[in-house]
């Protein structure tokens, strides 16, 4: 396909799969309107008769932040945490800090062996693949799980939102929950089998959401969630420090987004999120379009010359579980 742009938001062709409908609106735009139909409804009953509600990861970003004040507001009992992977930006701890300290919720750091951790994330770079934040988000949702079931907590309650985050191309990216993938990457680059941290088969996956019954909940999406009054909130009562782009409250990510995909492989991450605001009505296409004119600005690190040598793979090139995941998901889901 030659290169277009949706005519709604600023999805372009660099998004494999996308697809236009006579009037020039992409396929993702479509999508992403059918979700937000969707949205809303009644929160489900959370109460527990345990020592917790429900389970929150704390990022210091804005929409777990917020996702936990209507935590404390309909009278629930958050049991809250952050993975310490090194990479967070200080102001993002300060963030976390003065959420927990002002709302009195009960806070625990999660800690893993960094040297562990950079090991694999080296082993990504020099993969080359495009998600090189699968072991970050792998073991932050393996975490979720595992605290969960080991205090009894049937709800994970999570700061992803559709209105936010109604648009993300599965070409710019892969399956953080696949293991075997992990594994591979680890396993060819390393030459080592990869132990010491917190992981999640597919099998143990599943048996944590059928068997063990924990769910995730997007709390946001039960809210008319708008990041700019979310913003304003969380200063104004918490005295929370803005990033200005989404994710960026660790260094990592920032440098992902800003460096590796834009540079490495031709992908401006920013199109997916402003046009998930479009589609929200947060964002003007106008709006967005000016904002796309600036070049991504990233923590440099010393490393990308070397990352820009590496060659690019794709998924294919390691072993991957999709289809084994979705037999077993439709297996347990049978058995349960």
């Amino acid at each position: 396909m030659s290169y277009r742009e949706c005519t709604k938001c600023v999805l372009d062709t660099t998004a494999k799969e996308i697809t236009f409908d006579e009037k020039g609106v992409c396929s993702f735009c479509h999508q992403a309107q059918k979700a937000l139909k969707e949205k809303g409804g009644v929160i489900p009953d959370m109460k527990s008769k345990g020592k917790y509600d429900v389970i929150i990861g704390l990022s210091g970003g804005i929409d777990s932040s917020y996702a936990l004040i209507k935590l404390v507001e309909l009278g629930l009992r958050p049991l809250c945490f952050s993975v310490d992977n090194g990479w967070n930006d200080p102001k993002a701890d300060e963030n976390i800090m003065k959420l927990v300290e002002g709302l009195k919720v009960p806070f625990f750091r999660y800690t893993i062996d960094l040297d562990r951790f950079k090991e694999l994330q080296g082993a990504f770079l020099r993969a080359g693949v495009k998600n090189i934040e699968i072991p970050s988000d792998h073991i932050i949702v393996s975490t979720a799980y595992e605290m969960a079931s080991k205090y009894g907590i049937k709800w994970i309650v999570s700061g992803g939102n559709v209105a936010t985050e109604s648009i993300m191309p599965f070409s710019w990216g892969y399956n953080a929950r696949d293991l075997v993938h992990i594994k591979d990457i680890y396993k060819k680059m390393t030459g080592k089998r990869l132990k010491g941290l917190p992981t999640m088969s597919l099998l143990k996956f599943n048996y944590y959401r059928w068997i063990k019954k924990i769910k995730v909940i997007n709390l946001l999406d039960y809210y008319n969630y708008n990041r700019k009054e979310a913003i304003f909130e969380l200063t104004d009562k918490f005295g929370y420090k803005d990033y200005g782009a989404k994710h960026e409250e660790s260094v990592w990510t920032s440098w992902f987004q800003n460096f590796y995909l834009f540079e490495k492989w031709n992908i401006d991450k920013r199109k997916a999120h402003l046009s998930s605001l479009i589609n929200s009505g947060q964002m003007t296409r106008q709006e967005a379009v000016q904002e796309l004119q600036k070049c991504p600005v990233y923590p440099e690190m010393g490393i990308e010359e070397k990352v820009m040598a590496y060659p690019k793979h794709e998924y294919t090139d390691y072993r991957t579980d999709e289809k084994l995941y979705n037999f077993i998901c439709k297996f347990v889901k049978w058995l349960s």
